[in-house]
């Protein structure tokens, strides 16, 4: 669902879960919905959603994000505290970007909180990656990200 304005705060996609929920309710209702179960993945640089088929079995479908375009994401919805929500940068072909919002309902709201401390360790990961490998500059200040060490060095030893 595409959602309008650049600063996401607490309860932003809130209005939009509320949508997606509501219209997926219909959408059963009428019979036009059939049950989709996905297979939600996330690591750093990417996030991907796998669709399940009829029997469960993960099929060729895949929808796939960019940690680096993920505006926010958040696992604290009243309408469904089972929901995990995240705000992505979608850019159209003409250059122009809008801002979606996509949800997965989750078994549990302890599944949806697992959910966005996973998404908030990719992008700890993504962060620290691009920033080393200079695709983000670092300015005067201190980052939280800086903090943490206890992420082993993968890189490789210089050969000279």
């Amino acid at each position: 669902m595409t959602i309008s304005g650049t600063q996401f705060l607490s309860g932003c996609t809130e209005s939009a879960v509320v949508s997606l929920v509501e219209r997926r309710a219909l959408a059963q209702k009428q019979g036009t919905n059939p049950s989709s179960n996905f297979l939600l993945e996330i690591r750093p640089f990417q996030v991907r959603l796998h669709h399940l088929d009829e029997s469960g079995e993960v099929s060729l479908t895949v929808d796939a994000y960019q940690v680096a375009r993920i505006a926010y994401c958040t696992a604290d919805h009243s309408v469904r505290p089972n929901i995990f929500a995240w705000i992505y940068r979608e850019i159209n072909d003409d250059l122009t970007f809008q801002m979606d919002c996509h949800a997965v309902e989750c078994e549990s709201k302890l599944e949806a909180k697992k959910l966005a401390h996973s998404m908030m360790e990719a992008f700890r990961k993504t962060f620290q990656s691009m920033s080393s490998d200079g695709r983000i500059h670092k300015s005067g200040s201190t980052d939280d990200f800086a903090e943490d060490s206890s992420t082993p060095d993968d890189s490789t030893p210089d050969d000279g």
